[in-house]
Formats: structure tokens, C-alpha cells, sequence
């Protein structure tokens, strides 16, 4: 596979994965091992594609939303946002103590198939014990603290952060509709944080101008692709649960193991 195509397809799986709740660090991981990508075009530099990509992607769809937040910030109206900060910390103290711990020890396809099933178990029980009662303007400390340590919590790969955000909220008896709006509010920070990082990690600016068509192309499509996910999930998840990617999940941990015993992975 040539690094133009390489590229087009990570694009599209980060975009996706990134918002549908499967996992977007798993599949990055067992695409790129099982394309053995070149880690010199694809390494820190493309990773920051990617991930800026995605976040324009959350930051486009929710715009009027964020307009909104910044401008009542001058009329006083500094709840939300306060929220959205609160909910955000969790995961970017997590991110700044043991990100590079994970990326160095949890990247197994082991690790990643444990998360995927996991994960489905709190899919599960979360819509099994939903009462959705309550919207958005009735978040609290407790919600935003709770759903900000799901978040962290989906730094462990095959966990899945929109899903387990979404399921942190529906345990907090929100509208499914509500609390998906809340996670990916929370998401877009932490999206930008990890771009930053990874752009602070690279430190040389000759590998950020290195492989300048596959950048291109990976933050495009990641962009688009994000863009198609954010929106799919908000209308989805209004009439659908959780429970439809269950099934996906399941299937692709036991594909995994197989890889394993096989030496495939």
C-alpha cells in the first residue's frame, strides 16, 4: 500500500472512531501494525494531523454552541462553561501523568481487546439502568466530575471516550440525546490538548514539513470523515442506543485474539 493510501485510510478510520464509540486509539493501533506503516511518515507529526483534524471537525458541527458559551462568559453566564472545564480536567491531569505510560505499556492487542469488552459491559448496564430524566441544563458538579473521569478512563485503548462519556451520563440519568452533547463539549478540549502535546512531543519543526502530502491528506479526511461522525452519532443516538455497536465490539476483540494465537498480531 502506497503512504498516499496508507494515509487516506487512517484519515477516515481516526475520524470515525474518534466519535463512533469503538474505539479510535484501538483501531489506529491494529491498522497501522497490520499495514507496518513506516513510523518516520507516520509518527508524531502525522498523529497532530489527525488529531487537529477531528477536533476541527467537533469544533465545526458544535460551533453556534461555542459562540453561544463565549459570549454569555460576558453576560455572566459562566455555568456551563465552568462545567465544561470541570468535566475537562480529569482527563487532561490523566493525560499529562500517565499518557506516555499507557502509550508505552497498554498498546497490546490483548490490553486493546480487555478494553473493547469492557467497554461493551458499561454500554450495557448503562442503558440497562438509564432513566433519562434529565437535560442538559440539569447538569451539575457531580455529573460534569463523573463524566470527566469517564473520559480518563478511556485513555486505556479499546475503551472507546464517546462511549463511555455518553454511558457516564446516561448513568446520571441525562436524556441520551443530552448527554452526548456533553461528551463531545468535553471531548473538543481534550482532542486539542492531545494534538498540542503530540506537536510539543515532535519537537522539530523538519518533521512537521516532512511527508507533506500525507499530512495533508490525513487531516483532510480525518476532518471529513469526523465531521460525517459527529453528526451521524448526535441524530443516532436520539432514537438508538449504545447497544447497536456492542455487537462490533465484541466481534472485533474475539478477531483480535485470533490475530494473537494466529501470530497475525
Amino acid at each position: 500500500m502506497s503512504d498516499l493510501a496508507a494515509a487516506v485510510v487512517l484519515g477516515i478510520v481516526q475520524g470515525l472512531t474518534e466519535f463512533l464509540p469503538v474505539s479510535s486509539t484501538a483501531h489506529l493501533i491494529l491498522v497501522t501494525d497490520l499495514l507496518k506503516l513506516d513510523p518516520e511518515r507516520f509518527g508524531l507529526s502525522f498523529d497532530v494531523a489527525l488529531h487537529l483534524g477531528t477536533a476541527l471537525a467537533v469544533l465545526l458541527y458544535f460551533a453556534p454552541t461555542w459562540i453561544d458559551l463565549v459570549l454569555g462568559l460576558f453576560r455572566g453566564r459562566w455555568r456551563m462553561p465552568a462545567l465544561i472545564v470541570l468535566g475537562t480536567a480529569p482527563a487532561a491531569i490523566a493525560g499529562v501523568l500517565f499518557q506516555s505510560a499507557i502509550e508505552r505499556e497498554m498498546r497490546g492487542p490483548l490490553v486493546i481487546a480487555t478494553g473493547l469488552v469492557v467497554g461493551s459491559v458499561v454500554f450495557v448496564v448503562a442503558e440497562a439502568i438509564a432513566r433519562q430524566r434529565r437535560v442538559m441544563s440539569e447538569i451539575g458538579v457531580v455529573d460534569a466530575l463523573v463524566i470527566g473521569v469517564a473520559q480518563a478512563i478511556a485513555l486505556i485503548p479499546g475503551i472507546s471516550r464517546s462511549g463511555i462519556t455518553i454511558s457516564a451520563g446516561l448513568i446520571r440519568e441525562l436524556r441520551r440525546e443530552d448527554a452526548t452533547r456533553f461528551a463531545f463539549l468535553l471531548a473538543t478540549p481534550v482532542i486539542l490538548g492531545a494534538g498540542a502535546k503530540t506537536l510539543l512531543d515532535a519537537r522539530k519543526a523538519a518533521e512537521l514539513l516532512a511527508a507533506t502530502d500525507v499530512l495533508v491528506v490525513g487531516f483532510v479526511l480525518s476532518f471529513l470523515s469526523g465531521l460525517a461522525a459527529v453528526a451521524f452519532m448526535v441524530r443516532f443516538l436520539r432514537g438508538h442506543s449504545l447497544n447497536w455497536f456492542v455487537a462490533y465490539r465484541l466481534v472485533l476483540a474475539v478477531l483480535i485474539v485470533v490475530g494473537v494465537i494466529a501470530g497475525i498480531l
